[in-house]
Order: structure tokens, then C-alpha cells, then sequence
């Protein structure tokens, strides 16, 4: 059996069905206001990755599944007095290190060029740019690489020695959506499991595979696809589009349709920052909420008020009950439990 190590960074609703008993918005104004959100923006990585409970079996292949690192809203509240802010700007020598041991191609083998590091605003002084990974997604995507390089250690030595009798033989195989926050995590992760044998200068820079074609790239879906390009960058704002598959498409449409949230909670919000923010899909609103929690920014603000804790609290669950139910179809008892709060483990602010 050849023995190859294959890794695939997927960005898509499979991430979030493999990851779906896991609460992933946190929402709170200090990553200090409680311990749970203390271990979501920091938790270092564990697990019993590479153990072998029966004898006789060999571990011949890896598969790895994961999103990017934390990074910059990609959606924001309109009516707001108050502006959020990540620094993406300098980048640290490892960031750089990283970014210059990879190369980007396109399906085919191509050569793509791809400027790895984080895009910032103009005039802003490194802030980041809609959708960047930040220094501590970085950080995140170099943490599990480095404890899954332990884990795994014998496959990667394996991999080593037959690149070097075989210097044509591909050990590590990564496929990414082709933005930079992803491309620039795959690079990190790539930064921490990769032992020095499978790094430039001794090898070449691992090729991450990326779709050029936005509109043809399958791991947004094949069904009701969503994109966050927006003209050339990469964030703020967000289209959905028919993928390739027709049935899917009108499937998930229909589980759109079925969903249903906490109307109150959108009336709470359109009573601070008006109709246009009432209208926003509840995940847009998770989102521009929770990427405030790990950074210590206050939640957003107009002149009628502040987003409360509850109110964050409840568009962290509605985000988690709508990803549920548009990607997975879970059924509407769990998201109705989901949208009350009263499923097992409801920990308030962690959702």
C-alpha cells in the first residue's frame, strides 16, 4: 500500500458538520468575562491523535479537515458609533517564515501568485482589512500543527525518507479555498506539523492547490454556494450562488425556508441600529459580533444603546441553529432548543 500523508484543509459546511457538538460563537466584551471564552481564544491544542488501540495496524494516511484562524469581521453592523479594530500589521518573522515555504497553484500544477500575508486598510496603520487572519489565528493554525507534527511523527519521518529516495514523490497533498486568511493558515498549520526534512531549504515549498474560478470552486458547495469576495478582496460582504448541483441547491433552499429564529431579538437589534441591521441573516450578525471576543473590543454601539450580553448571547445561538439547519438539516427540535437556550450545557455568553 503506498503510504502517503494526505492533508486536506477544507473550508465549507463539511467543517461545520464534523465540528457541529462544538459551540462556535463566543460572544462577550473581555476575553477575561469568563473562563470558557478564555479557553476558546486560547486552548491549547490536545488530543489522542496517532494512537493505535489494537495491534497489527500501521498508520498508512492522514486526512485533516480545518478552517482557518481567527480573523477580522467579515461583516459589520450598519448605524454603529463605534469602530472595530485588529492590528494584522507588522507580521512577525514566523508569519513570514510560513508564508515563504508554501507556494499557491491552481488545480492543475499552475503557478498562482498569492501574496500570503494579511491585507490591511489603506491609511489605517496595519489594521486589518475585511477577513484577514489575524496574529493570533496565526498563532492558532502553528499551535495545532506542532502538536499534530508529535502525533504523527513516525508517518512524517516515513514521508521524509521517501522524498528523499524518491525526490518526485509527493508526501503532503493541501487543497485550500483561495483566500488569503485560508492559504495564510494552511501555511501556519504546514509551519508547525512539517519537520525540518519536509521544509525548505531541504525540500521544496509545499504546494497548497487552490480554484482561481470563484464561481467553479465545489468546496463552498454544490448546492447553494457562499462566497465573501468582494471585487478583489476578501471580505465584507457576502453573495450566495446555485453550485453545481441543482438538487442540492433547491434542497438547501427549502431548509432555508423552513428555519426559523428569535424574532424578538431581531426587533432588539433593529431597534438599535434600524431595518437594515433587523434584515441581516443571523450568521452575518454572529459574525460581526463574535470576531470582537477574543481581540477585547466592546460590543457595538448606536445612539439608542449597546448590544447587551443576552442579545449577543442570542444571535450566537441563532448563527449556531441556522448553520445547523442550512447545512446539516438536524432537525427543527435541536434548533428550537438552540434558539431558547434551554439545550443541555447552555453556558450564556458561550455559544
Amino acid at each position: 500500500m503506498q503510504r502517503t500523508l494526505a492533508l486536506l484543509l477544507a473550508f465549507a459546511c463539511t467543517a461545520l458538520l464534523l465540528l457541529r457538538e462544538q459551540r462556535r460563537f463566543v460572544l462577550a466584551t473581555r476575553p477575561g468575562d469568563s473562563a470558557a471564552l478564555e479557553a476558546y481564544c486560547g486552548a491549547p491544542p490536545q488530543g489522542s491523535e496517532g494512537n493505535l488501540t489494537a495491534d497489527g495496524l500501521k498508520l498508512v494516511g492522514v486526512l485533516v479537515t480545518i478552517r482557518h484562524g481567527d480573523r477580522s469581521s467579515i461583516h459589520s453592523l450598519p448605524n454603529t458609533n463605534t469602530t472595530a479594530r485588529w492590528v494584522c500589521r507588522p507580521v512577525g518573522s514566523e508569519q513570514k517564515q510560513a508564508a515563504a515555504q508554501v507556494a499557491v497553484v491552481g488545480l492543475d500544477g499552475s503557478p498562482l501568485y498569492r501574496p500570503l500575508l494579511p491585507r490591511t486598510l489603506p491609511g489605517r496603520h496595519g489594521d486589518c482589512a475585511p477577513g484577514q487572519l489575524t496574529p493570533r489565528g496565526f498563532a492558532q493554525h502553528v499551535a495545532l500543527g506542532r502538536h499534530l507534527g508529535r502525533s504523527f511523527a513516525p508517518l512524517l519521518r516515513e514521508a521524509a525518507a521517501e522524498r528523499r529516495a524518491n525526490s518526485s514523490r509527493v508526501g503532503v497533498y493541501v487543497r485550500s479555498t483561495d483566500y488569503t486568511r485560508t492559504q495564510m493558515s494552511a501555511a501556519a498549520f504546514l509551519y508547525g506539523l512539517l519537520p525540518p526534512t519536509l521544509r525548505p531549504p531541504l525540500a521544496p515549498p509545499t504546494r497548497i492547490h487552490t480554484c482561481a474560478d470563484e464561481a467553479a470552486e465545489v468546496m463552498h458547495g454544490v448546492g447553494l454556494a457562499a462566497s465573501s469576495k468582494v471585487g478583489s478582496e476578501d471580505g465584507g460582504g457576502e453573495t450566495e450562488r446555485q453550485g453545481a448541483c441543482a438538487l442540492a441547491g433547491s434542497l438547501a433552499r427549502a431548509q432555508q425556508a423552513a428555519w426559523r429564529g428569535d424574532d424578538g431579538a431581531r426587533d432588539a437589534l433593529g431597534g438599535l441600529f434600524g431595518e437594515e441591521a433587523r434584515a441581516m441573516p443571523p450568521t452575518h450578525v454572529a459574525d460581526a459580533l463574535h470576531s470582537l471576543s477574543c481581540h477585547g473590543m466592546p460590543r457595538p454601539c448606536s445612539q439608542g444603546g449597546c448590544v447587551s450580553a443576552a442579545l449577543a448571547a442570542s444571535f450566537g445561538r441563532m448563527g449556531d441553529s441556522a448553520y445547523c439547519a442550512w447545512c446539516g438539516n438536524f432537525g427543527s427540535s435541536r434548533s428550537s432548543r438552540a434558539i431558547s437556550g434551554k439545550s443541555s450545557g447552555d453556558q450564556g455568553d458561550l455559544w
